[in-house]
């Protein structure tokens, strides 16, 4: 029984350790403004995405390893959801955007990385909470890249749009 409770308690722990949270939720000193930020998730290969609010404004964070590969993004390049209902989500990136080189200490891992920002309306964030995401399509100015969403992962961006 005291194995089980140990074994309980550490599967406890690490399911915290990779859920979704939030992770800064203070005002600012300077301008009062009203910040929110929530954790890293994966949306799919190469993707992930947080969420920042600032004074209600939710902006979707999003990354994208490009690996060996320079991408770049327009404004208003497009991020597309196709969800579980088959309805789409269309957000517009909100500045131009260039891949920046990335080094881990660790591992020795390097790569490009792509780094989009795009805001949600109160609208597309009740639907992203209703329903899981089963695709994306992420435009570049050399064409679009699409992915399929895992179910454990779109369970995962259920809960991240569920914090904001």
């Amino acid at each position: 029984m005291k194995r089980f409770l140990l074994f309980l308690a550490i599967l406890s722990i690490c399911g915290s350790a990779y859920s979704q949270k939030i992770v800064k939720n203070e005002k600012d000193a300077f301008t009062g403004s009203h910040v929110i930020e929530t954790s890293y998730v994966t949306i799919s290969d190469g993707f992930t995405c947080s969420i920042r609010s600032v004074n209600g404004t939710r902006i979707l964070m999003v990354s994208f390893n490009g690996g060996d590969e320079i991408y770049t993004m327009e404004k208003d390049a497009q991020f597309m959801f196709k969800l579980q209902n088959d309805s789409i989500i269309t957000l517009a990136n909100l500045e131009d955007a260039v891949g920046e080189y990335w080094s881990s200490p660790i591992g020795n891992i390097s790569h490009f990385l792509l780094k989009t920002k795009y805001e949600l309306s109160e609208e597309q964030i009740n639907e992203l909470q209703a329903n899981k995401i089963t695709n994306v399509r992420f435009y570049t100015t050399a064409g679009y890249i699409e992915r399929k969403v895992s179910e454990k992962n779109a369970k995962k961006l259920l809960k991240l749009f569920a914090l904001i």
